[in-house]
């Protein structure tokens, strides 16, 4: 017998008998699988089963990933490959019950060896709706403030863009509101502000009111409140390259000022304007005109005397040589062209001189052009299609509107081929006249049609042909129509022809009296 013994007290009179592990493992409160490595179900116990909706042995063999919903995949797998680190947090996601009822849920699990291989055992806790509601909610917030953050920063990215290429132009930009409330003007737009002066402190001005000093293309009179450019804008009107002189003094400035309209539908929002600083070019032009003007005029004189005494060469009784007649009747008609041309720069020079006005008989203005180049057009084997009423009237400078129907006629007969044709119709429409001359010649290219009215331009063919002239006719006759209050407007095509058109108001302009 051992010297000592120790004996354990029982707690009770019976032992309590416990439960088999199996038994646990079915029992439990929560659901519970047993995933293998490549995500297929191996065990699952009767809670998981019975809450699935499916029977153990349907649920063995399934892949685990089947049960989830579409959405929650891509969640599941990355929670699944955070296993291979330990115990992974918790996972709200939703099973696909019976006829695809949702059944949200928190997973959890742990990752453990099993005879070489891993098994997952995912804990399952059915979750109320609501808070599973409430997880998705918070997501959806915490990713649209992700979003909303995203979206700031690029907007923020735009608008610095935005205002370095603002401030990059050298056009000043203003944008208004449609009160004329000035929304956003640029760098250039700040500066050019600060260099007008007025003798007042600019503090007080206001660009788009009336206390800024604003003048019309004499740098004299004060223009209209309603001329002015943010004025014409903030009305709803758009409209390209008004000149204006802004100041007094030696800051004055000439801005050629350019508007578009914002709209949103039918409603106006504001306007959009851009202005350019043009002042050297503006006195580079004038200074330029008036050379030319100067040169104009001092050539116009000696080129007068030089016709005179040909003349009187041509009108001696003496019978002269006949290759002396015809070289002095070639100086007159050389010297004729050189008038013309030094008449037509004066004139583009000039620009506009007072028109007189009367009523006048436009039959004879209109033969009277066309007889003047009948010479020409029967060396060139042209013929003339003349329509024009024989009581045609109106109220206009008849001298002037010949000079425009000379030019027209001019060109129409020069750009002719050999057999081409002429026509001038002229016919009263409502309160209008119109004037058309045609011709079948060589036309104009498309590209070359935006420059018909700029000074100096010669189509490329006539350039090619070596056919004569300046390049100022049809400046000087837009000229002319437009000061009659009138317009003139052209179309052609290469190698068809040219058609020009004019029309003029009947009455003159401003008087509301009608011609008859």
């Amino acid at each position: 017998m051992p010297m000592f013994s120790r004996r354990f007290p029982r707690i009770g009179r019976e032992r309590t008998p416990i439960p088999d592990w199996p038994t646990l493992f079915h029992r439990s409160p929560s659901g519970y699988v047993l995933v293998s490595g490549r995500g297929v179900i191996l065990e699952s116990n009767s809670t998981f089963a019975v809450w699935a909706g499916r029977s153990r042995s349907a649920l063995a063999g399934t892949a685990f990933a089947d049960l989830l919903s579409s959405g929650d995949l891509p969640e599941y797998e990355r929670w699944s490959a955070a296993l291979a680190a330990g115990s992974s947090a918790n996972l709200g996601v939703d099973f696909r019950g019976p006829d695809n009822a949702r059944l949200p849920a928190w997973i959890s699990a742990v990752r453990m060896d099993s005879r070489g291989s891993t098994v997952d055992l995912i804990t399952v806790f059915p979750a109320p709706r609501d808070r599973r509601d409430e997880r998705r909610l918070a997501d959806a917030l915490q990713q649209a403030e992700a979003a909303r953050g995203a979206a700031e920063l690029r907007a923020q990215q735009r608008e610095s863009l935005f205002k370095t290429v603002l401030d990059t132009v050298d056009v000043g930009v203003l944008v208004v509101d449609d009160t004329g409330r000035e929304i956003l003007a640029n760098a250039r737009m700040e500066s050019s502000r600060s260099l007008v002066s007025s003798g007042e402190s600019l503090e007080s001005h206001t660009f788009g009111g009336g206390a800024w000093p604003v003048y019309g293309p004499d740098r004299k009179t004060p223009l209209p409140d309603e001329q002015r450019p943010i004025r014409r804008a903030i009305s709803g009107e758009s409209f390209s390259e008004q000149i204006v002189w802004i100041g007094t003094g030696r800051g004055q400035m000439a801005v050629s000022v350019s508007a578009r309209s914002m709209r949103d539908g039918e409603n106006f929002r504001g306007s959009v304007l851009a202005f350019s600083d043009v002042t050297q070019l503006v006195r580079a032009l004038a200074a330029q005109g008036e050379f030319v003007g100067n040169v104009s005029h001092e050539l116009r004189t000696p080129l007068t005397s030089i016709l005179g005494y040909l003349d009187m060469a041509l009108e001696q009784e003496v019978q002269l040589p006949d290759a002396v007649e015809t070289a002095l009747q070639t100086a007159v008609r050389n010297a004729e062209r050189l008038l013309q041309l030094v008449t037509d720069l004066l004139s583009v020079a000039t620009g506009n001189a007072a028109l007189e006005l009367r009523e006048t008989d436009l039959a004879p203005v209109v033969n009277a052009a066309v007889d003047s180049f009948g010479p020409r057009a029967r060396m060139n084997g042209v013929e003339f299609d003349v329509e024009v009423p024989a009581d045609l009237k109106a109220t206009v400078d008849g001298g002037r509107i010949r000079e425009v129907l000379e030019n027209l006629v001019s060109n129409a007969v020069k750009y002719s081929p050999e057999g081409g044709k002429v026509q001038v119709r002229a016919w009263r429409q409502d309160e209008s006249v119109l004037i058309e001359v045609a011709d079948n010649g060589m036309g104009m290219a498309l590209e070359e049609q935006e420059q018909v009215f700029t000074r100096f331009f010669r189509s490329g063919q006539a350039l090619t042909a070596a056919i004569p002239g300046a390049g100022l006719g049809l400046v000087i006759a837009r000229r002319i129509v437009e000061e009659h209050g009138g317009s003139i407007r052209f179309s052609s095509t290469a190698g068809q022809g040219t058609v020009f058109s004019v029309t003029l108001p009947a009455a003159a302009p401003g008087t509301g009296l009608q011609s008859y």
